[in-house]
């Protein structure tokens, strides 16, 4: 019966969609299949002997990070992260597109997720030429890289093994943003469901780290840098894209509009350059060293925009992550769009 809905599934979805849109997701079934087929169960390698003790500590730490965000948090449960997967470099390469003349993002359909804002692909080269064909159009491009990635609990996301480089609180942060994604997902609300995501990762691993470390400890000093780091960004974005949105609108031509962007941009990342001394974990710090343009600023946005909302309601809710949860998964469960219309206002 499993395997019937998931053809039914993938039937309806292909049927829906036209040959280029077909071929891309055909080509991101195979990559998964292939990361499915070749994931080793994380029990079996935290009982192999050739695995190092690093390796099998952070697989048990994961494991701690998810059973918490599940437990305290109510984020759902589901059986990722119980497998590994061994990568080398990025695991996905995403691609954001806008026009030149206005913050408008390139916007790409699929079913099932509806309008999504970004388009993420498993090999460099599909990437550079999906950004190569956008630019050509005429459009702003940038392209990022991603350690981890979220199938929204429709299959069983393993632990890649780049993430295990890093630190604690990094690392929880990760897994607990995932875990957002696989609980609470708005259709057609890409740029939310990345925000409500980065608010989740930021605080659940501020609360996790503080009961396993205690209140004090380096561990959650740096969690706390981190999250005011992303709230200094955040205002920073809103900032520049609050700047462009009114020049764009300004009533002169295309051509006077691009012409003149560029001086903004400078002014844009110079205002920068005179915060970068407040920022106090290394995260941001050469973000003035990369080229400006819509895309780019959308991209960043997409993570941090108005992050101070979620803050707010935190506070209103009692500082209670859980109940920040409870309360988007009630918006989603009644389709409550009103209400979520007036959080984003």
């Amino acid at each position: 019966m499993r395997c019937f809905k998931r053809f039914l599934l993938l039937f309806l979805l292909f049927s829906s969609m036209g040959c280029g849109d077909v071929l891309y997701l055909s080509r991101l079934g195979w990559h998964q299949s292939y990361i499915t087929f070749h994931s080793i169960p994380v029990e079996e390698l935290v009982r192999d002997e050739e695995a190092g003790p690093l390796t099998k500590e952070k697989l048990r730490f994961v494991q701690e990070v998810k059973r918490y965000g599940e437990e305290r948090f109510g984020l759902r449960k589901t059986k990722n992260y119980s497998k590994f997967f061994e990568v080398k470099g990025p695991v996905l390469h995403v691609i954001t597109a806008c026009e030149k003349d206005r913050l408008h993002p390139y916007i790409w359909k699929f079913p099932i997720v509806g309008q999504v804002t970004y388009k993420s692909f498993f090999t460099a080269d599909e990437a550079v030429e999906e950004k190569d064909l956008l630019d050509r159009k005429g459009y702003d491009t940038f392209l990022q890289q991603a350690a981890a990635y979220s199938t929204l609990g429709w299959l069983k996301d393993p632990i890649f093994s780049s993430i295990l480089e890093w630190n604690e609180g990094t690392l929880a942060n990760l897994i607990l943003h995932e875990m957002a994604h696989a609980t609470v997902y708005f259709r057609d609300r890409t740029d939310f469901n990345e925000q409500l995501a980065t608010f989740i990762g930021n605080q659940g691993a501020i609360d996790f780290l503080t009961e396993r470390h205690g209140p004090e400890s380096k561990e959650v000093r740096e969690a706390i840098d981190h999250q005011e780091d992303d709230l200094l960004f955040s205002g920073w974005t809103d900032q520049a894209c609050q700047q462009l949105s009114a020049y764009y609108g300004r009533e002169i031509s295309k051509e006077e509009k691009l012409k003149g962007r560029e001086a903004l941009f400078r002014s844009i990342q110079e205002n920068f350059q005179k915060m970068k001394g407040q920022f106090k974990t290394e995260a941001y710090r050469n973000a003035d060293k990369m080229g400006l343009n819509n895309a780019v600023l959308l991209a960043y946005r997409r993570y941090f925009y108005r992050l101070d909302k979620f803050e707010a309601l935190y506070q209103t809710l009692g500082r209670d992550l859980r109940r920040v949860v409870e309360y988007f998964k009630m918006i989603k469960a009644s389709d409550n769009q009103m209400a979520l219309s007036s959080f984003l206002e």
